[in-house]
């Protein structure tokens, strides 16, 4: 049975103030989300350094905050202060935290204290209550845990038994990233395979090397879905435990893994996009699938990229960072053909097995019945496919039943009376659904323009999908991994084993399924309405759809046999079709690459996009237009807009963007820094987010 953890609190002094003149040493704190850096006073008979964890009060709060110390002084201010007292657990966070904190907040024109908010997990109270009682039973002396824990001589791994032997372009790869990783200061590779190339195996032949040499590695998935799998590889193979992070464990192991980063047991830590914000001190760090948007942080700000962090910490502290992906992002390429990654390349699978035959399927000239997804193509090679017992993975990027519902009477579209985009029917909640707010609507909700309840649904979605496949497809046994499937703790972990242990012959799913997961008994893979990503007003819309379709494919065939892969689109003469029926990631790219330079896109610019949102759409016209001229003030900055964001109203709030292009950002900063910062908002009543792209 768990053994109960106390609950910590602050000592009662915490509370009062005291004359700065009776105190010889003050500090100064970050507190999470706090509006500034305040001033606290060191109480007597204590020492706190940099990086310390403390208690304060903080203003009119009625509870005491955590807050970690950024500065140590005798600078004695001319107020009363209040105290701050280090908490019981004794906890400092190192150097490189303290450091990497305060980029993260510069570089995205953030502070410390909102960057702290992110970096902190939401129980770290509790992991340092965890950690003060773990100490308390050991005993150990009261110095900094931030710093990298030496493992004893000869804890290192034994090589694992029985392990499959490199294939010689593996073999290569792996030699080459073993000279990386005995060299010092920043090293970074782009290993680009293609799918089912066996990337993971020479992570795991490279992660043995650094336990080898003590060296602690951090290995990240853009899906909590990825992790149950890649866990278990990496624990069989290298035969040390592996803390994992991430947002769907249960509080329990949350709190294990975490406090031996704190403690600083931890060898080997395996996590999604924050799992870069741990105290965890890496020599190593493996981001698979480098390509995968989950890879950026969203809300709240800081908006930092992971990849970014782990350059930033490599150049700084010195590591070797291994990007890899079969389709990498055109920034990665960019830079690997800049010279400023090493690149190793992985061109065949690793089980010899043939890279999947993909075919278009022309929808615009197939006849067949109003209202079905499936082209008879598709659906004849799904029969075939079960008959001869494989599996099947049918990819359709969009959520619900039917994407819109439409009046009958005169034709009106249904929006959701909250967010300015149609409501999609899911069968599953037996209502419209707004996909920006989750309202569920009743489906008979009469017409907001003329009052009929009569309507139609247009568009298919994913649910009648599998509706479909049921009735069409004998013998088909379907699973549907979305999001409206896998919102519970452990659900897409439940799905994918169902799939892999064969319960299952037919997975269908949003681009969750497409992400860098290995079936064996996949021989094929459909593709249904593969150009619905094309037309977004977003510069990266290609190289997205290039990368799903790509990855997609690559589910099919990686345990041999004859993998096919069936793309149905309305846009058979679109080049991005063409470079993926051939594999061809070089020939995109660099097509891209032309695009991108012509119109000074990324990676040939820093972009950055600033979102302004308010209730009060004529206050935000007019906030809008006084920002754009601060930044046109700059003729360094190529400024663009303001236009409405593509879905203009959200939750009742109108957005608007502007856009800044340039090679350096300080000017962006500079403008930028003082508006987004300040203690009290710019403009009441206007949100401003900012995003470096």
């Amino acid at each position: 049975m768990t053994k109960r953890i106390p609950k910590l609190s602050a000592p009662e002094e915490v509370h009062q103030k005291i004359k700065s003149e009776l105190l010889t040493d003050f500090c100064e704190v970050y507190i999470p989300m706090a509006p500034d850096v305040y001033t606290y006073g060191v109480p007597a008979g204590y020492r706190l350094t940099r990086g310390d964890v403390v208690w304060v009060q903080f203003a009119t709060r009625k509870k005491p905050a955590l807050a970690v110390v950024s500065k140590v002084h005798q600078d004695r201010p001319k107020f009363d202060v209040r105290p701050a007292y280090p908490h019981q657990s004794g906890y400092r966070f190192s150097e490189r935290y303290m450091e990497m904190l305060e980029w993260t907040a510069r570089y995205y024109i953030s502070t410390p204290m909102k960057a702290l908010f992110v970096f902190w997990p939401s129980d770290f109270e509790k992991y340092l209550d965890a950690l003060a009682f773990t100490k308390g039973e050991a005993s150990p002396s009261h110095e900094p845990q931030g710093s990298p824990a030496t493992p004893s001589a000869g804890s290192h791994p034994a090589t694992p038994p029985n392990a499959q032997a490199l294939t010689l372009e593996q073999t290569n790869a792996f030699n080459t990233l073993c000279e990386e990783l005995n060299k010092t200061g920043f090293r970074g590779v782009l290993l680009h395979g293609v799918t089912g190339s066996g990337k993971t195996r020479v992570y795991q032949e490279l992660a043995l090397e650094a336990l080898k040499q003590n060296k602690k590695v951090l290995i990240l998935v853009p899906e909590i879905g990825l992790t149950p799998q890649t866990r278990k590889r990496f624990e069989d193979f290298l035969q040390v435990p592996i803390v994992v992070l991430h947002s769907a464990l249960s509080a329990p192991k949350k709190r294990e893994g975490y406090v031996s980063i704190l403690k600083g047991d931890a060898q080997v830590v395996l996590g999604t996009r924050s799992a870069i914000l741990a105290p965890f001190d890496f020599d190593l760090v493996i981001l698979d699938e480098e390509h995968d948007t989950s890879f950026k942080q969203q809300d709240p700000a800081p908006r930092y990229h992971t990849r970014e962090m782990a350059f930033h910490l490599a150049y700084k502290y010195g590591a070797l960072v291994v990007l890899g992906s079969a389709t990498p992002c055109l920034e990665t390429f960019y830079n690997a053909q800049a010279k400023n990654l090493k690149i190793v390349t992985l061109k065949e699978r690793a089980t010899q097995a043939p890279l999947p035959k993909v075919q278009i399927v022309d929808m615009g000239k197939m006849r067949q019945q109003k209202g079905i997804l499936l082209s008879p193509t598709l659906r004849e090679a799904l029969t075939d496919c079960i008959e001869k017992g494989d599996q099947a993975i049918i990819l359709m990027n969009r959520r619900g039943f039917s994407k819109m519902r439409v009046c009958t009477e005169c034709g009106e579209t249904l929006y959701c009376k909250h967010c300015h985009i149609p409501l999609v029917y899911h069968k599953q909640y037996r209502s419209l659904m707004c996909h920006y707010c989750a309202a569920l609507y009743p489906v008979n909700t009469p017409c907001s323009a003329c009052g009929a309840e009569t309507y139609e649904f247009v568009g298919g979605a994913i649910e009648m999908l599998e509706d479909e496949i049921k009735e069409w497809i004998p013998n088909a046994k379907v699973i549907r991994m979305d999001r409206d499937t896998t919102q519970n703790v452990g659900a897409s972990e439940k799905i994918l084993d169902a799939f892999r242990n064969r319960e299952y012959n037919i997975l269908i799913g949003t681009q969750m399924v497409a992400k860098g997961h290995d079936f064996p008994g996949v021989q094929l893979v459909g593709v249904v309405g593969a150009d619905s990503g094309l037309g977004i007003p977003d510069f990266r819309s290609t190289e997205r759809l290039f990368q799903l379709l790509s990855q997609t494919a690559g589910r099919a065939g990686r345990a041999g046999g004859e993998g096919q892969v069936l793309i149905q689109t309305l846009k058979p003469s679109e080049p991005i079709m063409q470079f993926a029926v051939n594999h061809d990631y070089n020939g995109f790219a660099n097509k891209e690459m032309e695009d991108r330079r012509a119109a000074f896109y990324p990676p040939f610019c820093k972009l950055v996009e600033i979102s302004c949102g308010s209730r009060d759409e004529d206050l935000l016209r007019h906030t809008v237009e006084r920002l754009e001229a601060l930044l046109r003030a700059n003729k360094n900055l190529m400024v663009l807009g303001p236009v409405d964001a593509f879905v203009p109203v959200v939750q009742n709030v109108h957005w608007a963007k502007l856009y800044i292009k340039t090679q350096d950002l300080a000017p962006v900063r500079k403008v930028l820094y003082p508006i987004i910062n300040a203690p009290k908002p710019w403009v009441q009543n206007i949100e401003i987010k900012v995003e470096i792209e």
